[in-house]
């Protein structure tokens, strides 16, 4: 039977796992967070546990992806009561995981015994790994602003941090089973639990210290950074060419000042600079600033189609470098779309969808990775671009964009509007820089924008819908790591670990040698 002080602490574990993220950020609290769902599992109601993580799962995931609204009716026709369901919908899909971890809870719990504090992990990372996600949220994330305990990310990528932290939420929660048995305080559990993490606190405090020292070695260039206090409703307000002037107007305070480039945000030129007139005002902004200009803009290309004769335009989300010169060097389309913004999924193959839902784009895809290349002082700097949606999908960057010595990652998040979103974007691409060494610039259109460097520290944070003019320094190199090697290994690992878990369990299930009495010793 659900009793009411069971359904307020599923409850609890999901209010936590909102102050967990940012902007609020409690982050200490995720090492504990599922407590109250613990408590609130009993091994005797299997059926009610299931619906109590699945009633976690919902309420978290729909408190802390609430903002979809905001975006679904700033990039569609959709009205807000119905956007309302829409996110509704969403959390009734992802609250899904938390029903299959923790209601294999007590199940494993009965036939493998305390093993399952090294199971449940597993496949909480399995579920993370595998699971469709259109905004990846993996647990480890919360912790992008402890180095100490961020730095297992650059051997395990971030699914290492969602294990250690279901690890020691686990090991408390079998003291509290424990405790509720009548039986002696699982002594060996415990300490493992705590032996894992304190040994992730030793390695990360070595190695924050080796990668600092390495990257204080490293030369330096000066970029801008730039950002607009304007929301998108003010924007969409205005003609596209007052939009762009802003960004001029802006950059033009940073004239007499050092740099090495200057860097606009995603969809700062609403144009195809390639046009006369946009080409000739960014060529005369490179000359006055006498500086290279890294700038999200348009492009459009005519084509028709060979089969049926029908004229269109081709249409990318597209990054260029212009030369000091104000010759346009090199572009980068961006090769992953967000979905229902920038396309809109089986559109192509049920057009009728564009009739009914207005507002996303029709993006193509880009088709390679481009490394920029910027020329400083000490040298060549090779620079990628993940834009948005792009920085926060771990195997892309990994394989498309790791060969780098500079992320600039550059963004649109004013579309989120003043919610959780900006922030957890911007903690979302943050890990990026630690997973693969490489130090990340983040220019977002209206915040929130950052430098971090590849142990994680964050500098130069600036708070959305806040105007920005300013320069930093930021080094470049790169530090080899494991996950840059070994990619999603330890994520695969899980995934074994787990399945091996729940076959035996399985099998024991149907052993007659074995009873839960034994199976729990």
């Amino acid at each position: 039977m659900i009793t009411l002080p069971r359904l307020l602490a599923a409850v609890a574990s999901a209010a936590l796992l909102v102050v967990i993220s940012p902007p609020t950020g409690l982050h200490f609290l995720h090492w504990f967070a599922f407590l109250p769902l613990f408590w609130a599992l009993k091994p005797e109601d299997p059926r009610g546990n299931v619906i109590l993580a699945y009633l976690c799962g919902f309420v978290g995931v729909h408190s802390l992806f609430f903002w979809l609204t905001e975006s679904i009716v700033r990039f569609s026709n959709i009205p807000a009561y119905l956007a309302i369901q829409v996110v509704v919908l969403f959390a009734f899909g992802f609250g899904v995981p938390y029903a299959i971890v923790f209601g294999a809870v007590h199940p494993l719990r009965k036939r493998l015994g305390a093993w399952w504090i090294l199971i449940v992990p597993a496949l909480q990372v399995s579920v993370e790994f595998l699971g469709p996600a259109l905004f990846p949220y993996y647990h480890g994330v919360s912790q992008y602003r402890t180095a100490w305990t961020w730095q297992l990310a650059s051997v395990t990528g971030v699914t290492g941090v969602s294990y250690l932290i279901f690890l020691t939420n686990c090991a408390l929660a079998e003291a509290l089973y424990r405790k509720q048995e009548g039986r002696s305080f699982p002594t060996v559990p415990v300490l493992a639990g705590a032996a894992a993490f304190m040994a992730n606190l030793g390695f990360g405090a070595w190695r924050t210290t080796t990668v600092d020292a390495e990257v204080a070695t490293w030369p330096t260039i000066q970029v801008s950074q730039i950002q607009q206090s304007i929301t998108m409703e003010e924007r969409m307000s205005r003609p596209p060419r007052d939009a762009m002037l802003d960004w001029v107007k802006l950059t033009g305070g940073l004239v007499g000042q050092e740099m090495d480039l200057v860097i606009w945000p995603e969809g700062a030129t609403p144009y195809d600079p390639r046009a006369a007139r946009v080409g000739q005002l960014m060529t005369n902004l490179a000359g006055n600033v006498d500086t290279p200009i890294l700038f999200g803009g348009g492009f459009a290309e005519p084509k028709q189609d060979p089969d049926t004769g029908r004229k269109y335009t081709e249409q990318r989300n597209s990054i260029y470098l212009i030369g000091a010169d104000g010759v346009l060097k090199q572009r980068y389309d961006k090769m992953v779309p967000l979905p229902f913004g920038e396309y809109l999924p089986l559109a192509d193959t049920f057009p009728i969808l564009k009739e009914i839902i207005k507002g996303p784009g029709d993006f193509e895809a880009g088709q390679s990775p481009v490394f920029f290349e910027l020329e400083a002082a000490h040298g060549t700097v090779l620079m990628t671009t993940p834009i948005c949606y792009e920085a926060i999908l771990a195997p892309f960057v990994r394989t498309q964009l790791a060969d780098s010595e500079l992320f600039v990652n550059v963004t649109n998040d004013g579309w989120f509007g003043d919610t959780m979103a900006p922030h957890q974007h911007a903690m979302l691409s943050a890990v990026r820089a630690v997973e693969l060494g490489v130090p990340m610039v983040r220019i977002a259109y209206t915040g929130v924008s950052m430098h971090v460097s590849p142990t994680g520290h964050i500098t130069n944070e600036t708070e959305p819908f806040t105007q920005v003019v300013r320069v930093l320094k930021t080094p470049v190199g790169r530090v080899d790591t494991v996950y840059r090697t070994l990619g999603d290994t330890f994520s695969w690992l899980c995934v074994l670990g787990a399945g091996l878990g729940i076959g035996l369990a399985r099998r024991r299930s149907t052993d007659p040698a074995v009873t839960p009495s034994t199976a729990a010793s």
